[in-house]
């Protein structure tokens, strides 16, 4: 019984040693691929309408948004650093269509989005994102993002 189980632990430790090579040789060829996604990335908020007025951002508040090829995720801090409000879900893209269904999120701006498809208009020019539409609510955004750059 011991030479079976000795058998049998040779023999997974194999296979994990197998699929970690494999995985490793296949993992540059993943990397190299290009995402022909250009909202992915980090963004921030440079200007925004609401409502068709103008907002003033508070001096000291950063708003980003994380975008990967599924998810996005948006958060509104202070200087110091406290999330005053966070969203994020997953997203859909067709063509110059961009559809947002918030999941889960920090603050008041949940509860009356939550699993409800958000639906806008959007274009990347040079390193700006203009993203414009209603949410379901009925209030309407126009926002511009900026990508945020490696340092």
């Amino acid at each position: 019984m011991r030479q079976f189980t000795m058998t049998v632990l040779l023999a997974l430790v194999a296979a994990v040693a197998f699929t970690s090579a494999r995985s490793a040789a296949d993992g540059p060829k993943k990397a190299e691929a290009k995402s022909e996604n250009k909202l992915v990335g980090t963004w921030k908020l440079v200007s925004a309408k609401y409502g068709g007025n103008e907002i003033t951002f508070p001096e000291g508040t950063t708003t980003l948004k994380h975008v990967t090829p599924t998810q996005f995720m948006w958060a509104f801090y202070d200087k110091d650093g406290k999330v005053g409000a966070a969203l994020g879900g997953p997203y859909t893209l067709m063509g110059d269509k961009y559809e947002e269904t918030p999941e889960y999120g920090v603050g008041d701006v949940l509860e009356p989005l939550k699993g409800k498809p958000q639906s806008f208009e959007w274009k990347v020019e040079s390193n700006k994102w203009y993203h414009n539409g209603k949410l379901s609510s009925g209030l309407t955004i126009e926002e511009v993002w900026e990508r945020v750059q490696k340092k």
